[in-house]
């Protein structure tokens, strides 16, 4: 019997090592980096409890564990009446950048080059380059310090916009801080095809606005979704704009909704990039899952890169996420009170989180620290006792 319990006192403690050096974060309801420890559970009840009862509809998934859901993703005002589930599929927002990000990261790697090569050999030759343009850098854009300060809000980042700013040029100075501007992503929609080689000069202004936006989006399904099963099956794939008609997917309405119709912020197809994926929050959890602690999109080293240099996150422009660990916010509003939020992170080293709210949050959140707020109070009350250990 005594060699037994030695026996099992042995596997126990091989056990906890083995879990030390993986960070147990797949299998582990407690999960630890260098800063201590906290419970996945209490997390995502954590930020259900601040938006229950006072949104239209929100999903949270939080690592491995079930998501924590409520409320209407469609209201009866538009029928079926939905509840919130997590396949169904809206506007991501700004979380887009982020996926841009990674797809800018593959293209570069291909192509030999770095974060800090110049964009200038991969803007059509017959754009106007303005002042300074040749000083821009991938990083520059993928951090919001490329001194871009065009009205670019909302979906306002059309090839026309792209072109005209360009030919505007930047001012050095703007480029010593960063600054948030949907274009800074907007713009690789019409980098990235000639990064990959397309053949667009012959065409005229209106006919290459239409075609990059097509290679754009056939190069993110191919390197960025399809590889991790996202709409594999489908015959269009992920898409910058709502799903058919008929296709259940979540409405933004103002709180509370009412009769009000919901909102489904429209075609994004010419604009794409700094905004507009059209995902659910299982798509966006695959994603950002695989940045945790996978490797089908990005190698060690280009997360590394993509994580330690803000690239796509918004520690590029603000320090609010919670733990020092990435996270990207986006937020859609139009003039009648109706808004969209997201958000996807990681924190503990590799625990994913993924937040869908199709209305404004409540009002301490929606006029304060917005949803990044909801999740990183949440993850304060997380806190729990455990060995800090650093990540990987």
């Amino acid at each position: 019997m005594r060699d037994l319990i030695k026996r099992l006192v042995a596997l126990s403690l091989f056990s906890l090592a083995l879990c030390g050096m993986t960070q147990c974060t797949t299998s582990s309801e407690i999960v630890c980096d260098e800063q201590g420890c906290i419970s996945k559970a209490k997390l995502s009840e954590g930020i259900a409890s601040t938006l229950r009862g006072g949104v239209v509809g929100y999903i949270s998934i939080v690592g491995g564990i079930p998501p924590a859901l409520g409320g209407e993703a469609r209201t009866s005002t538009d029928p079926p009446s939905t509840p919130m589930e997590p396949e169904l599929e809206t506007n991501i927002a700004s979380v887009s950048k982020m996926l841009t990000a990674i797809g800018v990261l593959k293209s570069l790697s291909k192509n030999h080059l770095t974060i800090d090569s110049f964009i200038s050999p991969y803007i059509y030759p017959d754009w106007i380059q303005g002042p300074n343009i040749s000083t821009i850098t991938f990083r520059d854009l993928l951090t919001h310090k490329a001194g871009i300060r065009a009205d670019c809000d909302g979906s306002h980042t059309n090839y026309a916009v792209l072109k005209a700013l360009v030919a505007r040029g930047v001012d050095p100075e703007d480029k010593t801080s960063a600054s948030y501007n949907n274009c800074n992503f907007a713009l690789f929609r019409e980098l990235l095809p000639v990064m990959e080689g397309a053949a667009l000069t012959s065409l005229s202004d209106g006919p290459r606005a239409q075609a990059s936006a097509r290679l754009y989006i056939s190069y993110m399904n191919q390197n960025v979704f399809q590889p991790l099963g996202i709409r594999l099956n489908g015959a269009a794939g992920a898409q910058c704009m709502p799903p058919p008609p008929g296709t259940p997917d979540i409405l933004s309405y103002p709180f509370p909704a009412g009769a009000i119709p919901g909102v489904n912020w429209g075609d994004w197809t010419l604009a794409c990039g700094g905004g507009g994926w059209v995902l659910s929050a299982n798509d966006l959890f695959k994603i950002v899952d695989d940045l945790a602690s996978g490797n089908v999109l990005l190698q060690s080293a280009e997360k590394t890169e993509m994580f330690n240099d803000c690239l796509g996150w918004d520690c590029s422009v603000r320090s609010d996420c919670p733990d020092p660990h990435p996270c990207k916010n986006g937020s859609l509003h139009n003039g009648n009170n109706v808004t969209l939020w997201t958000f996807a992170g990681i924190v503990n080293c590799r625990v994913p989180v993924v937040v869908i709210v199709n209305s404004v949050l409540p009002p301490a959140y929606e006029s304060g620290n917005d949803i990044i707020g909801v999740v990183a109070d949440a993850y304060k009350k997380a806190r729990t006792s455990g060995m800090p250990r650093p990540c990987p």
